[in-house]
């Protein structure tokens, strides 16, 4: 007997505001990577600024696009800035810290808006302006890992679509095997690691179901308020995903990468 499965229907979901980054990076770069990414054709919905709005128009004028205007301070975790800063600031906190020197351990608005993609891809699921079985978030500047894909292509892909439609409630991530092999085969990694600088688990890329996405929302939050913040620490969203994959392993789909490209699952879901 044949199985038949549901072709699934995918969203991206992503958000731009300039933070005016303190570590060099322009945010002409990411108008410039921006620009690419647009021309996904893919279902979009976007969390931007409105002096964004005709810049994504411009491009997106044939396309499913669903705009979403917010200011910076409407950011969903923007009220989290000076609590963050102010652990950021502190001695004891870069004495303890890895790498105190990374953008994430200086400017609270980084850390606020890696975080916030979270609450953003579970409004877009929530809204499901599009229609769509699955959400995938996928960072603005992304497009600089596209590794040549032709943007005339469906992204992703009628084949991505028929896996993606088997996920059921499991939220997928990329897991770098090649990078830190300790943290890809430990069975649990402990409170300390939320102190590492080592990003095993990709951070530009993710998604699953609406029922998947709001569950590791809410761990998510759990991590960065009660494991972090009320312990007077600070690390970025990958190191939070990284800590969450081993506590409860049961509620992700892990594309395991073992050949060092840093968004490998884009090219796996073309």
């Amino acid at each position: 007997m044949t199985t038949k499965f549901k072709m699934a229907k995918a969203t991206i979901v992503s958000a731009l505001f300039n933070i005016n980054r303190t570590d060099g990076r322009k945010w002409e770069e990411y108008l410039n990577w921006f620009d690419i990414f647009l021309k996904l054709k893919s279902p979009m919905t976007l969390f931007v600024t409105e002096d964004l709005v005709d810049f994504i128009k411009e491009r997106r004028e044939d396309s499913t696009t669903e705009i979403i205007v917010q200011k910076v301070e409407e950011i969903p975790y923007y009220n989290l800035k000076d609590q963050i800063q102010e652990i950021l600031d502190s001695e004891d906190y870069k004495k303890k810290i890895s790498d105190p020197q990374r953008i994430e351990c200086q400017q609270s608005m980084y850390s606020v808006i890696q975080y916030s993609k979270f609450p953003w891809i579970k409004k877009a699921s929530e809204l499901n302006s599009h229609d769509s079985d699955v959400f995938i978030w996928m960072d603005a500047g992304a497009s600089r890992f596209f590794e040549g894909f032709d943007l005339s292509q469906n992204w992703p892909s009628e084949d991505a679509l028929k896996s993606l439609s088997q996920l059921e409630d499991e939220f997928l991530i990329q897991m770098n095997c090649d990078y830190y092999p300790d943290l890809y085969a430990a069975k649990e990694l402990s409170a300390d690691y939320l102190y590492d600088n080592r990003s095993y688990v990709l951070g530009s890329l993710f998604g699953g179901s609406k029922t998947a996405i709001s569950k590791v929302c809410d761990n998510v939050y759990d991590v960065l308020k009660t494991e972090m913040i009320d312990m007077h620490n600070m690390n970025n969203e990958q190191i939070a995903l990284g800590y969450l994959v081993k506590k409860y392993p049961d509620d992700f789909a892990l594309y395991e990468r073992t050949n060092g490209k840093h968004m490998d699952l884009f090219s796996e879901l073309s």
